[in-house]
């Protein structure tokens, strides 16, 4: 198949989780024997093509627009100008796929403009993200049902969370599917970084890792609330906090909390470092209110470390309770603290737990995995089957 993919983010342009799912998906359909083609922003415009044979076409937008819906509309009219030449270029696209809300105009122009069908990614809604409560964010919940119903076929990429954006959007059964995000174990075998873990914590310490971005949907503040009563049973925890976002807010709570040098804030981590990062953790920890998927739980997995994660969304099925990592109740703190102070307590048990998530991720969660299935939904969207 020849696909052309739209996503607003692609390494080493990363502000969430898309960048690397569609980075680690084009690899995964390119090794299968597929043409991919991305389509994404850059700093200025340029074609390249990656070490895995995925062709790359970085695209600027505009500096002066008012915010991010506009920001995106005019990259949007610029990836249906590529993809037009690219169309004449390459002899056609079989299909169009699209990433999230700010690709929908993107997605749905070039489905129209060269006639082919779209798929849209759905990772995650505003409904879920901050609640639709102004004309802006329902003009990004109006755009993502504009997705649901201009595409051949929806993916979402939590089962929970596939049962919300059908009722959300009044999605059909048979046009909706599931595929889950992946990993890939090799990162977190051959580590490109080498980590000093005195860098982060003294010798006698056992690190706590939260990786995200530093917001209200991931939890951080009952988290933090947590520590406390983590560091009154277990005074060898170390708190390090992995992610870009609002730091001087969260770090003020810290203060406030009289966490002092307990709470390490590193700033937003380069994707091509986490892994050397999860390798000096512990435990990880994922407190969110609001998570479709969850990757962290699949990254920690694949380093072997035990994931204590909110029932909530896709960590209720990357996590399974007491075998690769530990439940807690969302936004609640002293859900997380007695949690993690029973993993604290028991190093045999975490160590079992992160060898269990590391064969559950190498058996369920590979890319290869997550391209044959996507492949299928690609399959039933052009006619092969």
């Amino acid at each position: 198949m020849k696909i052309l993919m739209a996503t607003w983010e692609f390494p080493p342009y990363k502000v969430g989780g898309i960048a690397s799912h569609c980075e680690d998906l084009s690899r995964a359909l390119t090794q299968l024997g597929h043409a991919v083609h991305i389509l994404t922003y850059g700093h200025e415009d340029s074609t390249s093509t990656n070490k895995d044979g995925v062709v790359v076409h970085r695209l600027h937008s505009t500096d002066k627009a008012p915010d991010t819906a506009s920001w995106a509309q005019y990259l949007g009219l610029r990836m249906e100008q590529k993809a037009v030449s690219l169309f004449r270029e390459h002899g056609g696209f079989d299909l169009v796929h699209a990433h999230d809300w700010m690709m929908v105009p993107a997605g749905v122009g070039i489905k129209k403009l060269l006639g082919i069908p779209l798929v849209f990614t759905l990772h995650s809604t505003e409904a879920g993200r901050s609640s639709i409560h102004d004309s802006y964010t329902k003009m990004i919940n109006d755009l993502e049902w504009l997705g649901t119903f201009e595409s051949a076929k929806t993916i979402t990429v939590g089962a929970d969370f596939c049962d919300e954006v059908r009722h959300l959007f009044n999605v059909p059964q048979e046009k909706i599917h599931y595929i889950p995000n992946g990993v890939d174990v090799s990162k977190f075998d051959k580590l490109k970084y080498f980590v000093d873990r005195n860098d982060y914590a003294a010798s006698w310490e056992k690190i706590i890792l939260f990786v995200g971005r530093l917001t209200h949907q991931k939890g951080l503040e009952f988290l933090l609330s947590a520590a406390p009563e983590v560091l009154k049973h277990h005074p060898e925890a170390k708190f390090v906090i992995a992610g870009g976002g609002d730091i001087d807010y969260y770090k003020s709570m810290a203060y406030r909390l009289g966490l002092g040098g307990k709470a390490l804030f590193t700033g937003y981590v380069d994707q091509d470092f986490l892994p050397s990062l999860y390798s000096t953790a512990d435990i990880v920890v994922a407190p969110s209110i609001y998570e479709p998927f969850g990757i962290v739980a699949l990254e920690s997995s694949a380093a072997r470390k035990p994931i204590v994660g909110s029932y909530t969304g896709g960590l209720k099925e990357t996590i399974i309770h007491e075998w690769n990592g530990l439940h807690t109740y969302p936004a609640n703190w002293q859900s997380i603290a007695h949690q993690l102070n029973r993993v604290l307590s028991d190093d045999s048990w975490a160590d079992w737990m992160g060898q269990n998530g590391r064969s559950r991720v190498e058996r369920e969660y590979s890319w290869e995995k997550i391209a044959y299935w996507t492949i299928g939904v690609y399959g039933q969207v052009i006619g092969l089957w």
